[in-house]
């Protein structure tokens, strides 16, 4: 679960998952600022982060530790449908394995959640 609280400045948000707390901000119509992430920035944040840690996890499985790899996440919402655009980038070294470290960044835990159904309630 998070939690997000407005701060006094125009836009901010401090968010909290137990421990882990982070600074989210945007800027509208002049108001506001860029002391955190946009809450769009999160989503692509989610990803990319949970597709990196999926990649090295694939790359451990292989016997490679502390591999160096990076995933970019690209956001774009059009009127009908949300892409989420991706790249992962791997040491020279490792392109042997990109073939199976692509498989299972496409089924990371957080992409199969976003590819599903998204139902909102509040309670």
């Amino acid at each position: 679960m998070i939690e997000a609280t407005a701060l006094p400045a125009a836009w901010q948000v401090r968010f909290r998952a137990g421990e882990n707390e982070g600074l989210a901000d945007t800027l509208k119509s002049g108001i506001g600022g860029s002391a955190g992430m946009r809450p769009h920035e999160l989503l692509e944040a989610s990803l990319a982060t949970c597709m990196t840690i999926s990649a090295r996890m694939a790359l451990a499985d292989l016997g490679i530790a502390d591999a160096d790899v990076s995933v970019r996440v690209y956001l774009e919402r059009e009127e009908s449908t949300t892409r989420f655009r991706y790249e992962l980038a791997l040491d020279p070294a490792l392109e042997a394995h990109r073939a199976l470290v692509m498989e299972r960044i496409e089924c990371s835990p957080v992409r199969s959640t976003l590819s599903r159904r998204l139902v909102f309630e509040a309670v």
